[in-house]
């Protein structure tokens, strides 16, 4: 027996590391994955949750055991689906900033809406964005149009001023744009994620009455800039995620250095270029083009926390425990908790804008469904119909702005 062991090792060694993998595997399927959900006990917002059975619960990717290797495999796995877009160019100031809209299709007159807000420097070519343009057009049959920042999503800047997560004014305005053409009976609804979701609370919080949602899903949001830039700087964070957010925003800065390069551009292209993080970054870039006094001026202001309580209109925030870059504990949790219009949902699991999900997650993700149910439950919450059979579609001019 003694000799049989030391010849056999590696058949044992296999067989440990087999059942060990196998146990930890079983148990990710069976575990507990109950979802937090933080509300005002209102009957609005019960409604809501009985409307949204995926709200209880988000059972992850078994062998994906990890915020980091969720985060990662988000932005890998899934194929990128196919999508023609018609995009608008749409006048934002008066010094002739653009953004760019890409509408997934012409809408049919009174079909609900659903905007979608992509993460920093991405665009409607980003896969979890098609993604979820796909999940709506099946499942919900709503109309998707991507509204881009500045600059974003292959579009060229007009202006020397890059996008800021401080500034609301592009999507106020496209909100507008929006709303001009479906009419005042259209519901409109949106989904931000990431930079995107933390612009769009800032945005809920300063329209409070007058914004022109019937509702928001803020999915992966950064509620303390300051909070997150410092997790960001942690040195596996900064390997792993620093610096590759920081080389996508350098990118964008050479796509658009003609508009910075001449004598009196208020961004110094040598120092900009030098930047390895993305404090560095917004040193160099936003804060002269924006005239914050330093960078924590710059993430005060642009920090999303102070505005959840200003929230008129009913919101969804979902967040992920172990999300790696946008941390939930710059969550108020008082501020949500005492808002009858937000209800907040904390998963155990999810990654940054992954939320992958099955055995194999080759198709819609988590927040996918999440958001499908949520607009459904709206819907029905309002008791709006509509039949495209009946409806004529509307007449978007790409050339008009």
């Amino acid at each position: 027996m003694c000799s049989y062991l030391p010849e056999n090792s590696e058949y044992l060694l296999l067989l440990a590391s087999s059942t060990l993998v196998f146990s930890g595997l079983l148990w990710r399927m069976i575990k507990n994955y109950s979802s937090t959900i933080l509300m005002c006990p209102t009957e609005e917002n019960q409604f809501l949750v009985d409307h949204c059975p995926s709200l209880n619960e988000y059972r992850p990717t078994p062998w994906i055991f990890n915020g980091h290797l969720m985060t990662i495999f988000g932005t890998l796995i899934r194929p990128n689906p196919q999508h023609q877009f018609e995009r608008v160019l749409l006048t934002v100031d008066d010094h002739g900033g653009t953004v760019a809209i890409d509408w997934h299709r012409r809408p049919y007159r009174h079909q609900p809406i659903l905007v979608i807000l992509h993460g920093l420097t991405g665009g409607s070519e980003e896969s979890y964005v098609r993604w979820m343009i796909s999940c709506a057009s099946e499942k919900l049959d709503v109309c998707c149009v991507v509204v881009h920042a500045r600059g974003c999503g292959r579009s060229q800047l007009t202006t020397p001023t890059a996008f800021s997560a401080a500034i609301t004014d592009d999507i106020r305005a496209s909100f507008k744009y929006i709303r001009s053409l479906v009419g005042e009976q259209t519901p409109i609804f949106t989904v931000g994620y990431s930079l995107g979701a933390g612009i769009l609370t800032k945005y809920l919080g300063e329209e409070g009455d007058r914004c022109l949602l019937q509702g928001a899903i803020i999915c992966c949001a950064c509620f303390d800039m300051m909070l997150s830039t410092n997790q960001l700087e942690q040195w596996f964070n900064a390997l792993l995620y620093n610096r590759q957010l920081t080389k996508n925003l350098l990118r964008y800065l050479r796509r658009h250095e003609q508009h910075f390069n001449h004598t009196n551009s208020k961004v110094n292209l040598q120092n900009a270029y030098q930047s390895r993080t993305i404090r560095e970054y917004d040193q160099h870039v936003i804060i002269p083009t924006y005239g914050f006094r330093d960078v924590e001026h710059y993430y005060s202001v642009a920090s999303s926390n102070q505005w959840l309580k200003h929230i008129r209109v009913p919101a969804l925030i979902l967040s992920a425990i172990d999300d790696p870059i946008c941390s939930i504990d710059g969550l108020p949790i008082r501020d949500v908790s005492e808002n009858p219009n937000i209800i907040t949902v904390q998963t155990p699991e999810g990654g940054h804008v992954s939320y992958l999900q099955g055995w194999w997650p080759r198709s819609y993700s988590y927040d996918n469904i999440v958001v499908i149910e949520y607009i459904r439950a709206r819907l029905k919450q309002l008791n709006y119909e509509w039949n495209a059979d009946t409806n004529e579609q509307i007449f978007i001019d790409v050339n008009q702005f």
